[in-house]
């Protein structure tokens, strides 16, 4: 199934996280690091000209935003554009 993104909402693949090394979770030193993924679709409602260029592109998010849909087994993390931090030049 395809399906494209709505309103502000973008659709991104996580990276695999770095923070487990064989099933342990790594303490930080409580700074919340920034995640990467891959912005699958977004919304036509985003602001931000440069989000609405990135598909496919990279993006910086902070862990712990947005929520997680399954769709057809793959994994989506959906985001507002204003949750996005930075985007792949």
């Amino acid at each position: 199934m395809q399906f494209e993104a709505t309103n502000n909402f973008v659709y991104i693949i996580r990276d695999e996280s770095e923070k487990e090394i064989s099933g342990l979770l790594i303490p930080g030193q409580g700074i919340k690091k920034q995640a990467i993924g891959t912005i699958y679709s977004i919304g036509f409602l985003a602001k931000d000209p440069k989000i609405k260029k990135a598909k496919g592109k990279k993006c910086k998010f902070f862990d712990g935003v947005g929520f997680s849909q399954e769709i057809d087994g793959i994994e989506y993390l959906v985001l507002t554009d204003d949750q996005i931090t930075g985007v792949e030049k």
